[in-house]
């Protein structure tokens, strides 16, 4: 018999077997007779290693599943949002690197059909910002007498964009920490291993969102193609702003001139006259703001993924009303966009066929890192 492993699984005793997500297993149901009540002895086809497994972690294989594989070809795009660029030698696939041979006649075939790819929907949240990590006062940290930035601590920015008005504006527009820089690149070179057919990009006019798309864009090698279209609907409540006021944010000459790859051409559909001040939650999501606005950015593309990078609030008010479901009472609402990480992510599929929207698991998975306090060797060190 063949199982499949529906669970991973890490060995509690020498004698058990390790076993991933998908891994098959090859049971003799002639050896099980000494073996406990509710475990089996098998070998995985993935290692070829031999031991006892919790027979609740897998399931029975379909026959067909078995078969060996020597060799694949795709014929079309593994899957219908993500597509393999033709200059990459080594793809992943399990977590191990492999280099595809494809003949000359596969890749005419790939590119005669040229298959359009379904539409998708991922709403992510900016990366970590130095006021999550440093407090609102973190600018008074970084600013010397003469009124230059200086780097306080290695999370901090290594340079601050230039901005006509003062310096002290960054206090409400905050930046991405060091820290918020790396998680977005590392985002980005996830979706290329995942290879995640990005064909527009859309952010909230908050620098942090900005330098995140921007990242982001990087990690996927697409910032020399794609441009950041600006938009201040995709701004966060304004009620949640801790200066009650709406930020001075960046230009987008100084974001130009920052070198952010935006795109001067785009014409907002919600210009920032039209952001108020400590709206009401009703206000937010409103039938005039996040839905017709989700609604414009979802069906103006033909394929590919659209990535909006907003905040913790936009991946519930901008999907919902997509998938259908009403927005949620504002007290849970609070709750849960309390609980989005840094990167969070949701990811909503087109059913064109039905004319509707879904929401499926992202195709990568949330940065997770520990938390790591500034040290000083005197204390404890020096300490008797």
């Amino acid at each position: 018999q063949t199982l499949r492993a529906i669970f991973q699984y890490k060995p509690q005793n020498i004698d058990e077997l390790m076993i991933n997500i998908g891994d098959f297993i090859y049971v003799d149901p002639t050896q099980q007779s000494d073996v406990s009540e509710g475990w089996v002895i098998g070998t995985s086809h993935r290692t070829g290693c031999r031991g006892f497994i919790p027979e609740n972690y897998t399931e029975r294989a379909n026959e067909s599943d078995t078969w060996v594989k020597h060799r694949e070809y795709a014929f079309v795009p593994a899957s219908r949002f993500f597509t393999q660029a033709e200059n990459e030698p080594n793809v992943k696939v399990n977590g191990e690197v492999h280099n595809p041979v494809r003949s000359r006649s596969v890749t005419n075939i790939l590119s005669s059909q040229n298959a359009p790819l379904r539409r998708g929907l991922l709403v992510m949240r900016h990366g970590e910002r130095v006021d999550q990590v440093f407090g609102k006062s973190w600018i008074q940290q970084c600013l010397t007498a003469d009124g230059k930035y200086h780097r306080a601590d290695l999370n901090f920015p290594s340079i601050l964009p230039k901005r006509r008005d003062s310096m002290k504006q960054f206090e409400y527009d905050p930046p991405l920490s060091c820290c918020g820089i790396f998680q977005s690149r590392l985002t980005g070179e996830a979706l290329l291993d995942q290879e995640v057919a990005v064909s527009s990009v859309y952010s909230s006019p908050a620098l942090r969102c900005i330098q995140t798309a921007q990242y982001v864009l990087e990690g996927l090698k697409l910032d020399q193609k794609l441009k950041i279209r600006v938009e201040p609907g995709l701004f966060e409540w304004t009620k949640w702003e801790a200066s009650k006021l709406i930020p001075n944010f960046m230009t987008m000459t100084e974001l130009t001139e920052a070198s952010y790859k935006v795109d001067t051409s785009y014409r907002s559909n919600f210009p920032l006259s039209s952001l108020v001040p400590s709206e009401t939650y009703e206000e937010y999501t409103s039938d005039s703001a996040a839905a017709p606005l989700l609604l414009f950015l979802g069906y103006s593309h033909t394929s590919g993924v659209i990535l909006i990078v907003g905040h913790g609030s936009s991946l519930a008010s901008f999907t919902r009303p997509l998938i259908g479901l009403p927005a949620r009472e504002s007290g849970d609402f609070a709750q849960v966009v309390r609980k989005i990480p840094s990167l969070g992510m949701c990811f909503c599929e087109e059913l064109k066929e039905e004319n509707k929207w879904q929401m499926v698991n992202p195709p990568v998975k949330t940065l997770t890192h520990g938390a790591n306090a500034a040290f000083n060797w005197r204390n404890g060190i020096l300490d008797n």
